[in-house]
């Protein structure tokens, strides 16, 4: 029998070792005797036996050996020495490859390392050479996803689904379908979950449930894709299941308040977001106070002054004192209200402790309180609040009109020279301003209230000649007249009518203004078509006409209501070849948009730097300096891109979707420019939050720096938290898998980077470039071993 076979083969190995133990056939005589010793299950001995072969053994060493001592090994519990010798014997397609796997699995289990573990035992499983043995790989390999949580590309979900179907009759089943209700519960893997719940004919409450969640996760990741539309969908659906979980329900309502508050559909925001604090049980937590603070701008934005007080009120109470910027945004919104209501001193206690916050907002608060004392006629307060704004925030969007305030101040206390010396200092440091307008049109008023006639004609010539078509200009022209008049010199004037820029002429007929007016009508009217054709005949009437401006202006805004964007460009065109007239700001805006849709970057990146310096409020500017950064980057102009990036993340309110992109735009530009360190600081930051795409890639690139600076340890560190973390941008998961491969090749563990790469190969669906870096590291790890 086979058995005698082994009691024959042991007595003549030993006999032979004993005689010639350094023969060249010792080799082969240790194989057969270390064989003997397995198959009697004297595994301390086969062990010694096998590693005698493979010392002596100058040839590579036979598989089924390296088989027989990792199993020796595993049944002498040395269990580091079992993982590491049958990974050795995993080469081939075949049921000893497969019994390997399982049997690394189990050794990993017992080393406590479940990932490595799960690898083992996810190889094992997919391959049929032996049923029973594929059906226990089959089992622990979802043990051990469920063990650890770990659903990079929806594993666990699809593993119980596949054991389930593949061993209904299975003596594991019973437990893996419970299993699979927890799976529901725990995963990352919303999609996968939601599909393989999907299939399931009669749920029960306990899958609602976790269904219910599972919409509420997906609902929240695409909030942060900035995808409003589709996380409105995914959370009403979660809403719609009932309420098995009531928090998971009123989190949703908070989640819809917050897309319908993006989408500025400003009613039902309030709906949800007053559905959530009924519902929810957790009064103290930030989201409870959010929607307060929420509600408070809807309030706001309704002209409701008193209930918006009432809500940021709130807002300030239960904000614990963590968020700065905040909490003195709610100060400033709270004096807003006040000031609305004329109850000036409580306004001014509430701009004052906003200042005091310290905030990027403080100059805002500073001219409001400014704003307040002028109001309460208290000029020389005003005056000294200005001052100190303008000093301590200089590049401040208030700065402008904190210099035109001053004068006007001076102007109240009858103090001409002062206020007149406060309008010329505004159109020194800020000519483009549309303030400065104003200023330059005062300058020529408090000279012509003096009597002071010679200053007076200069500084209203020079208001004509920089702000043509504006009303500035119009009145300005209409006092020259006057003054000349007075002087008895009307023949320069008329001279001076024919020599100003543009021949836009400034007393307009009547002829002119009927034509206009009757234009204009059928554009208020909403009758575009008309108003357009009407509009370009007062034009080719009145090329320079009195209201050429404002007809080139509306009919902007009609190419705008007609996407003709040609109209766009022609008509902005025109209003720009007087930079300085009422209507550049809005021009800007729709042409800058135009010139990025149709690519023409280098255009669109001047127009949006114009609307930078033109703009009236902070909005806008953000809207500027937004687009500056995205052509900046898209004509890879790094230097551009850092400055714009760093202004606009130093604005005080920005969407986190925009500083996101300020971020990963900057770091972009930083990595081009060598300047790693300063990239990595901007990367973690968007590391923190994977669920957008923004993060997804940013982890990566943390790792992968790491990795190139031959830090091996904090690159694996990096990238095992990454699997752990998860994302739904399965793509930079993948990559993720690949480069921890290549960190374990470096640290010369070719056996785990293997396991990685056939995991990742098994269950990436990506149709891209993941396959191949995949093949062509598995092809080197074969050559080199």
């Amino acid at each position: 029998t086979q058995l005698k076979n082994y009691d024959k083969a042991q007595i003549v190995a030993q006999n032979y070792l004993s005689a010639y133990p350094n023969n060249e056939h010792a080799a082969e005589m240790y194989r057969i005797l270390g064989d003997a010793y397995y198959h009697f299950g004297q595994y301390h001995q086969a062990v010694e036996a096998f590693n005698n072969y493979l010392n002596k053994d100058r040839s590579a060493p036979r598989r089924d050996a390296l088989y027989m001592l990792g199993l020796s090994y595993y049944q002498t519990k040395v269990y580091s020495k079992a993982a590491e010798t049958l990974g050795k014997v995993t080469t081939d397609n075949d049921a000893l490859t497969q019994n390997a796997y399982l049997h690394m699995g189990l050794s990993y289990l017992q080393l406590a390392e479940k990932n490595k573990a799960r690898m083992a035992f996810e190889q094992a499983a997919a391959s049929n050479a032996n049923m029973q043995i594929k059906e226990q790989a089959a089992y622990n390999y979802a043990l051990c996803l469920h063990e650890t949580s770990f659903s990079a590309f929806g594993e666990s979900v699809t593993a119980f689904e596949k054991f389930l179907n593949e061993f209904p009759t299975s003596p594991y089943a019973e437990k893996v379908s419970s299993y699979l209700v927890e799976v529901y519960m725990n995963t990352r893997s919303y999609d996968a979950a939601l599909k393989s719940i999907d299939r399931i004919a009669k749920p029960s409450a306990q899958i609602l449930e976790a269904k219910q969640k599972i919409l509420f996760q997906l609902g929240t990741q695409s909030f942060a894709n900035a995808d409003f539309e589709q996380a409105l969908k995914y959370l009403n659906q979660s809403i719609a299941i009932g309420q098995y979980n009531r928090q998971t329900k009123a989190d949703a309502y908070y989640w819809c308040g917050e897309s319908y508050y993006r989408l500025n559909r400003m009613v039902e925001a309030a709906r949800d977001f007053n559905a959530y604090l009924q519902l929810t049980t957790q009064p103290n937590n930030e989201m409870y106070a959010l929607a307060n603070y929420n509600l408070g701008y809807i309030a706001f934005h309704r002209k409701d002054y008193t209930q918006a007080s009432n809500y940021f009120q709130k807002y300030v109470q239960l904000e614990k004192g963590e968020n700065a910027t905040a909490l003195a945004d709610a100060y400033n919104r709270i004096g807003d209200c006040h000031l609305h209501v004329r109850n000036f001193e409580e306004a001014k206690q509430y701009y004052s402790q906003a200042e005091q916050m310290n905030t990027s907002s403080g100059d805002y608060s500073f001219y409001q309180l400014a704003l307040v004392s002028g109001l309460q006629k208290d000029y020389t307060g005003k005056i000294t609040l200005l001052n100190r704004l303008v000093g301590k925030y200089p590049a401040s969007p208030y700065a402008v009109n904190a210099i035109y305030e001053k004068g006007r101040s001076y102007v109240l206390m009858d103090n001409n020279n002062q206020a007149i010396t406060s309008f010329k200092e505004l159109l020194t440091k800020y000519p483009e301003s549309p303030v400065s307008r104003k200023a330059a049109a005062e300058i020529g008023l408090l000279y012509y209230q003096k009597g002071d006639y010679n200053q007076a004609i200069e500084a209203y010539k020079q208001v004509i000649e920089k702000y043509p078509g504006s009303e500035e200009a119009r009145l300005a022209m209409r006092d020259l007249k006057s003054i000349y008049v007075d002087l008895n010199r009307i023949d320069e004037f008329a001279a001076l009518a024919n020599a100003m820029p543009g021949h836009i002429r400034f007393d307009a007929n009547e002829q002119d203004s009927l034509t206009y007016a009757a234009a204009e009508k059928i554009y208020a009217r909403g009758r575009m078509e008309e108003a357009k054709t009407s509009l370009n005949k007062y034009l080719q009437t009145f090329p320079e006409g009195a209201f050429s401006l404002n007809a080139h202006y509306y009919l902007c805004l009609i190419g705008n209501e007609q996407k003709n964007y040609d109209m766009i460009l022609l008509h902005s065109g025109k209003l720009l070849e007087y930079p300085n007239n009422p209507f550049a700001e809005e021009a800007l805006i729709l042409r800058a948009e135009v010139q990025f849709n149709q690519q023409n970057m280098a255009e669109a990146l001047a127009s949006y730097k114009m609307l930078k310096e033109k703009a009236t409020n902070v909005e806008r500017r953000q809207l500027a300096e937004t687009g500056i950064l995205r052509c900046a980057f898209l004509l890879r102009d790094d230097i551009e891109t850092i400055h714009a990036a760093t202004d606009l993340l130093a604005e005080a309110k920005l969407s986190p979707e925009l500083r996101n992109e300020a971020l990963y735009y900057r770091a972009k530009a930083y990595t081009k420019q060598k300047a790693d360190k300063k990239a990595m600081e901007d990367y973690r930051e968007l590391a923190k939050d994977t669920r957008n795409s923004y993060g997804a890639e940013a982890k990566y690139q943390v790792a992968q720096s790491l990795y190139d600076a031959k830090e091996y340890a904090a690159a694996e560190k990096e990238l095992l938290n990454y699997i752990e973390q998860s994302t739904p941008h399965a793509y930079w998961l993948a990559r993720s898998f690949i480069l921890l491969s290549d960190v374990y090749h470096a640290t010369g563990k070719d056996l785990d980077a293997r396991q990685y790469l056939l995991s990742l190969q098994q269950n990436y669906q990506g149709n891209d470039d993941i396959e191949s870096m995949i093949e062509s590291r598995l092809s080197k790890l074969k050559v080199e071993n």
